[in-house]
């Protein structure tokens, strides 16, 4: 097959065409939420010309700010004293990753969900006021959730923005049932997502152990992306819960620690178990800054060695 452009090639895995090889992306976190966004503009663009990934997934280390004077949130009051937020630094990174990289990959904004961004705010007290004084963690919810849609509908104006990467962490067994996620929850996700709906590629991710991910396969994204090497699903039972594109393969808790030549047999064992369509090589989640270039470079290889059997 012809070689494809990174944009065709990405919309055939999602679409489950043939594609000349498996697209593959990963990420990790560069430690730069202090910085201006200009500086975060240029890390993000220097890690895609050097790993030539398929598509960017634009890391938001910044904070969701606390009010001021907090250091969390203590009770049901401090709620509704949480405010609404722009994100400055991180449009100007956007705004500037877009100028270079929108006519040749699709590039995603990272956003985590409502109740994520809830749960960095008060740890293990979200589920005593989930269940003591839900009205107020509601509002709360509601707050940050209209900040990212505001947030979002100025990036689709001010730039080429590809999709989104929803990251969420309260959709598991180890933090609350299905029914209490479609209340906390999926309302509020489904806002989001709705603001981006016209995006070609927005990735829903499934963050921690004993996920929802039956209940949660109805979401409105072009793929899903979970730690499948650490949590089920596995391949095979993902393909029956989901029918779009999968974002797996890739070991993130130990690919610092993994020699090449194991990440590359990680990379050609998925693609033989999920098949050549609806897929996208990656990581279950960011890996390790500390990774080593060879270990990162192995993922593309993997792809190449399973091409040249």
């Amino acid at each position: 097959m012809r070689q494809m452009d990174k944009k065709k090639r990405i919309r055939a895995a999602l679409t489950g065409k043939p594609v000349d090889r498996v697209p593959f992306s990963f990420w990790y976190h560069f430690g730069l939420q202090h910085s201006p966004g200009k500086d975060h503009a240029r890390a993000e663009l220097d890690f895609y010309k050097a790993y030539d990934v398929d598509f960017l997934k634009v890391m938001n280390d910044y904070p969701y700010p606390l009010p001021q004077g907090m250091d969390q949130i203590r009770n049901k009051d401090d709620w509704y004293r949480v405010s609404h937020e722009t994100f400055t630094q991180q449009l100007k990174a956007l705004k500037l990753i877009g100028s270079k990289l929108s006519k040749e990959a699709y590039f995603i904004e990272t956003i985590f969900s409502p109740w994520s961004i809830a749960h960095k705010m008060c740890r293990e007290k979200i589920i005593k006021f989930m269940k003591e004084s839900p009205e107020a963690l509601l509002h709360g919810l509601d707050v940050i959730t209209q900040s990212f849609v505001c947030y979002l509908q100025e990036a689709l104006a001010e730039t080429e923005l590809s999709g989104i990467f929803l990251s969420i962490g309260g959709a598991s067994y180890d933090f609350m049932t299905e029914k209490e996620y479609a209340r906390f929850g999926r309302p509020f996700d489904l806002r989001i997502l709705n603001i981006m709906k016209k995006a070609p590629l927005n990735v829903l991710h499934l963050h921690g152990n004993r996920l929802h991910f039956k209940a949660m396969a109805d979401y409105p994204v072009q793929a899903i992306n979970w730690s499948h090497r650490h949590t089920p699903p596995n391949l095979k039972k993902a393909r029956e819960l989901y029918p779009g594109c999968l974002i797996a393969g890739v070991d993130e808790h130990n690919t610092d620690q993994l020699f090449p030549s194991t990440i590359r047999k990680h990379v050609r064992e998925t693609i033989q178990q999920a098949g050549e369509r609806k897929l996208i090589i990656g990581p279950g989640c960011a890996v390790p800054t500390q990774t080593p270039v060879a270990n990162l470079m192995a993922l593309r290889e993997g792809i190449n060695d399973y091409y040249s059997k």
